[in-house]
């Protein structure tokens, strides 16, 4: 994905290395708090995606596996402490993807975009959510769809 993502603007490609951690955030925050048990889950995720993904998206997740802790610490103090202020301006750096991924290849924009859907369930399942004991909230349950970011196979 990194060869793919090269031709980006670098404030582009930096936006695709941020989103997993965006998503992270903006699911693990739905409840008002980003808890220490949900950060550490979204680095084992990043891990395991990191030689578990099929496509070419495996070398993002490798790349930003390197510095992914103090990344994501870094990008949750970026932004506002309200949650709902929070979640608002993570939704709007997610909306700018659909600018990027058109200029992708078509077939690395979707397995990008199916590989951050299932990154969101999987961010979800850390809390209980969906398969786990605790249950998912509806808000919660709205988020993971990532409504903010169109489905390349659809456009």
């Amino acid at each position: 994905m990194l060869y793919h993502i090269s031709k980006l603007k670098q404030s582009e490609q930096e936006l695709i290395k941020n989103t997993p951690f965006l998503i992270s955030i903006l699911i693990a925050g739905s409840d008002g708090i980003i808890e220490k048990s949900e950060i550490k889950k979204t680095l084992k995720i990043i891990h395991i995606k990191s030689f578990s993904e099929t496509s070419d998206i495996k070398y993002l997740y490798k790349e930003i596996e390197q510095d992914a802790e103090n990344s994501i610490k870094k990008l949750i103090d970026t932004l506002p402490e309200d949650h709902e202020e929070k979640e608002k301006e993570v939704s709007i750096q997610l909306e700018k993807l659909n600018e990027i991924l058109p200029k992708l290849d078509n077939e690395i924009a979707v397995d990008f975009y199916k590989s951050l859907r299932k990154f969101a369930i999987e961010v979800a399942n850390t809390s209980g959510g969906i398969l786990g004991v605790g249950k998912i909230n509806y808000h919660e349950k709205e988020l993971i769809k990532l409504p903010m970011i169109l489905n390349p196979e659809e456009e």
